[in-house]
């Protein structure tokens, strides 16, 4: 048996707008439903629970879940960290003193790939500069590259610069298997090359034609990936996210069939 933690990354009721933000009650309460141990969120879906850590805290406790994951990113254009993005920075990490285990998946947020390699290595000296100060508080750090079209890393390429740049000794890897797939690499060549530095985990599901799908219903084969993982001693958290057309619709339902898939399918074969 492997010593996998499965959580919820909360975007599918993230591309509902506005509708969820701030109902973090009814997010835990589907999570819990779904059979999963955790969620992964942002301080601007939390609302007023990303104004009062004690609220949060308490509302997890009711439904017996941990915060897996507090996502932070930003635009990160310049050799070190603005100010701004320091003051979001050091805004997270306070919050996050009042959770066990605390850990950030860092995200970076590009409206275009200009000037390419010049914000590349910006962006990777900014993400390591935040894993060194959050861990410098005892807060652990996994970065999470996504795969829209102006995304910054999202090939092969810019892969290569992204983990050779990445300072391993204070953040690790998050990788996400759609956004690998989406980004036309091999998803289990990944996640065996880079085994020894992934710090935290995203699982979602892509169709042939890079539509997004529910989790066992696209072209992945989670179980061989579940299989690296464990074969590679990993006993983190892993987050099951989906952005289907259907999760924009019904959040919830997607949420829960995920969590079937989670039941039925994988953790029988030992993960």
């Amino acid at each position: 048996m492997s010593n996998f933690k499965y959580g919820c990354e909360t975007f599918s009721w993230v591309m509902s707008g506005d509708k969820y933000v701030g109902d973090c009650g009814h997010i835990c309460e589907i999570v819990k439903r779904a059979g999963l141990s955790g969620i992964e969120t942002n301080g601007g879906m939390m609302g007023r629970y990303f104004e009062d850590p004690a609220l949060m805290a308490d509302l997890l406790e009711v439904h017996d879940l941990q915060l897996a994951s507090l996502s932070f990113g930003g635009g990160f254009r310049g050799s070190t960290l603005s100010e701004r993005e320091r003051e979001q920075a050091d805004k997270v990490f306070d919050y996050l003193k009042s959770f066990p285990q605390p850990r950030i998946t860092l995200a970076h947020g590009s409206r275009d790939r200009s000037d390419l390699g010049e914000r590349q290595r910006n962006a990777m000296a900014c993400i390591n500069e935040v894993a060194r100060h959050a861990a410098d508080r005892g807060i652990s750090c996994a970065f999470h590259p996504t795969s829209g079209g102006y995304s910054i890393f999202r090939t092969a390429d810019d892969y290569k610069l992204m983990l050779d740049s990445l300072d391993t000794s204070v953040v690790g890897y998050c990788p996400d298997s759609g956004h690998i797939v989406n980004g036309e690499m091999d998803v289990y060549e990944i996640f065996a090359t880079y085994a020894s530095v992934i710090g935290h985990v995203h699982l979602k599901d892509i169709n042939e034609d890079r539509s997004w799908a529910p989790m066992g219903e696209g072209i992945i084969d989670f179980p061989r990936l579940l299989k690296t993982l464990h074969d590679a001693g990993y006993d983190g958290w892993i987050d099951i996210e989906e952005e289907s057309a259907d999760a924009r619709v019904d959040p919830d339902a997607a949420t829960l069939k995920n969590g079937r898939y989670l039941a039925e399918t994988l953790l029988p074969l030992g993960f």
